[in-house]
């Protein structure tokens, strides 16, 4: 702002002003008095002209209506600026409750608490409309033109130039006085608008703004421009009523003499970028949300091979934390022994465009924070993104398929296994068919001495023992659909130990039963409970292999203790025990301590699984001499 003249501003405030205000105002040549009375104020506008008077009311009732009449009738070109506790009450017509018209002698009102700052700003003002009002000038907009081209024709060619450029520009043109009167608008302004020159014309510029605009800058915008100027966004109001979103630059206008004489805005409808920025920013949230609820882990990395995208699903896949991985090598996932082959294969490294193609998926194993190795299946894509090339990795677990994938392998050597157990059971049937007739024949043979019989007593029953150790195993390997039945435990048992006994006795190890008789029956199936007790009695002769003590399996059933709807059976062997880390393990598929190649992780899960779909429990615990014991408890028969 230039201030050429010293100006005088009078202020009337019960609080002092602070020294930098008072610094301010002395920096642009206008000198402050401070008053106390209404009194000091009609006299010292009597010895001197002052160009503002700051004044405090408490009342805005009798007391300012004398107060601005008083003023007003010594000097009716001193602007007034009234500072009051409260809003003052103005009337629909801009007027006080005693027809005092504002407008003519109240140039702003503020209320306390006061901005220093906007204060400042306001005297500023108020000090230029005085001086302007002291200038001569005429009433129509040659005001601006310079004297020596005034009338020619010259100026009047430039003018047309100028209306004819501005009129033909797309964003709104706004021309006002230095008080915020509307003098000028463009073509465009009328159809941003909707209002007409002539129905525009000597508005004040306020009517284009909401009253309440939220973006909260109209307040500030008048004091920027008279200092450096305005530009940013805010809401525009149409003439129906309609706001809409716009972009505004604004600036002050001077004359030859740097005086400021009006203010021009320059205004662009930006609704359109408005509605392509909130599509963006949805699109933007749908993409956020997709890759921050995916169940996959996703991460993408740059031409450098560093993570720049790392979701949600990726930290509880590798245990790490996004900002653990930012800008780390995306290979840190993986376990060494890949890490050479995928940094060959890494497409974006070196210009290589010949491996990881979109589309390509692949097999591998990821590294957890922990140190933590599994399977997965990692799928490809790439893009450009500002001129660079991004790769994305969606990252699938594959733990169970591998799992799964394992688990039908071993179910189908299974099932070649019993086909071939048929074939070798039915080529052993028949000789045993014949050492068991001959031997009985022979048994009644009258003639046979007694050491004789005995030999062949001897081998007929171990031909029948014989026989039916290849019946249960032809009936543990045949195919055959789940049937319940209404069986004894006891039996079952008595049929595995049959099919094991061999083994039992080959490792020296004494079963010893404490089988309850009168056990009650039960509803299941006898051949997925028959392969139930074949694991436990299996695992325990494995887990007592390698013992150097006596080697014990005891097997009890009995009725559950305290629950007398539950039939109970027990096996205990004199191992070693369990560890109590792998203890709540030992029922997850494909767990197994037993060296590769002895076990396949399967018999303790696929017997959980049989027993609670026949609504019994399985669980094991360690015993008090070192030992391992499994419990199954079976529901009994209505």
């Amino acid at each position: 702002m230039s201030i050429k003249k010293e100006s005088r501003v009078m202020l009337r405030l019960n609080f002092e002003i602070s020294s930098a205000l008072d610094k301010f105002l002395s920096n642009r040549n206008i000198s402050a008095k401070s008053v106390q009375t209404l009194d000091e104020v009609t006299k010292a506008l009597t010895e001197k002209s002052y160009n503002v008077v700051v004044t405090e009311i408490s009342d805005p009732g009798d007391t300012l209506t004398k107060l601005l009449t008083k003023i007003k009738s010594i000097s009716h070109t001193t602007e007034i600026i009234v500072v009051t506790d409260k809003e003052v009450e103005i009337s629909e017509d801009g007027e006080l409750a005693k027809d005092i018209p504002l407008h003519d002698m109240v140039y702003a009102f503020i209320a306390k608490p006061i901005n220093e700052n906007y204060l400042a700003t306001l005297i500023l003002k108020a000090v230029e409309k005085t001086q302007l009002a002291d200038r001569p000038h005429c009433e129509n907009s040659q005001k601006t033109i310079p004297k020596e081209t005034r009338g020619t024709k010259g100026a009047s060619d430039q003018a047309v130039v100028l209306s004819a450029s501005v009129n033909s520009l797309n964003s709104a043109v706004t021309i006002t006085d230095i008080n915020q009167n509307i003098l000028y608008i463009n073509t465009a302004h009328e159809k941003m608008f909707g209002y007409s020159t002539e129905e525009i014309i000597g508005e004040k510029s306020a009517v284009l703004y909401p009253a309440d605009d939220p973006s909260g800058v109209s307040g500030k915008i008048y004091e920027a421009i008279l200092m450096v100027g305005w530009e940013g966004e805010r809401l525009g109001l149409k003439k129906d009523g309609s706001a809409f979103p716009m972009y505004e630059k604004t600036s002050v206008i001077k004359d030859t003499d740097g005086e400021h004489i009006g203010i021009v805005s320059v205004i662009d409808d930006i609704s359109s970028r408005k509605t392509l920025e909130l599509a963006l920013k949805e699109s933007e949230e749908r993409y956020r949300t997709f890759i921050e609820t995916a169940k996959s882990a996703i991460i993408a990395i740059d031409e450098e091979a560093n993570i720049i995208l790392y979701n949600p699903a990726a930290e509880e896949l590798f245990e790490y934390k996004t900002d653990e991985v930012r800008d780390k090598e995306f290979f840190m996932l993986f376990p060494e022994k890949h890490k050479d082959l995928l940094k060959d294969k890494h497409t974006l490294k070196n210009g290589n465009k010949d491996s990881f193609e979109p589309g390509l998926m692949f097999e591998s194993e990821g590294l957890s924070k922990s140190g933590r190795e599994f399977p997965i299946e990692v799928s490809l894509s790439r893009c450009k993104i500002d001129g660079r090339f991004v790769l994305t990795a969606i990252i699938f677990d594959i733990t169970e398929r591998k799992h799964m994938e394992t688990q039908l392998l071993q179910s189908s050597k299974l099932a070649a296994i019993g086909e071939l157990i048929s074939g070798v059971t039915h080529e052993i049937n028949n000789p045993l068919a014949v050492v068991i007739g001959y031997s009985e024949m022979m048994l009644e043979e009258p003639d046979l001495d007694e050491e004789s019989k005995k030999a062949v007593v001897s081998i007929n029953r171990e031909a029948e023992r014989a026989r039916k150790v290849i019946q249960n195993l032809l009936s543990f390997a045949r195919k055959h659909n789940p049937e319940k039945e209404l069986i004894q435990a006891n039996d079952v048992l008595d049929t595995t130990l049959g099919l094991v006994n061999y083994e039992l006795i080959k490792n020296k190890v004494n079963v010893i039963q404490n089988i309850d008789p009168d056990l009650p029956e039960i509803v299941a199936d006898p051949n997925q409970l028959q392969q139930v007790f074949m694991n436990l009695i299996m695992n325990a002769l494995h887990a007592m292999e390698d013992s150097t003590k006596e080697k014990d399996l005891t097997i009890l059933s009995k009725i559950k203790d305290g629950r007398e709807n539950f039939v109970q059976l027990i096996f205990e062997d004199s191992g070693p025990g369990i560890p109590a880390d792998i203890l709540p393990k030992i029922f997850d598929p494909f767990y197994t301590s037993k060296p590769k190649g002895k076990g396949t992780g399967l018999g303790l899960s696929v017997s959980f699984g049989i027993i609670k779909e026949h609504g019994g429990d399985i669980y094991a615990e360690n015993t008090g001499s070192k030992g391992a014991r499994f419990i199954i408890d079976l529901p009994i028969t209505e």
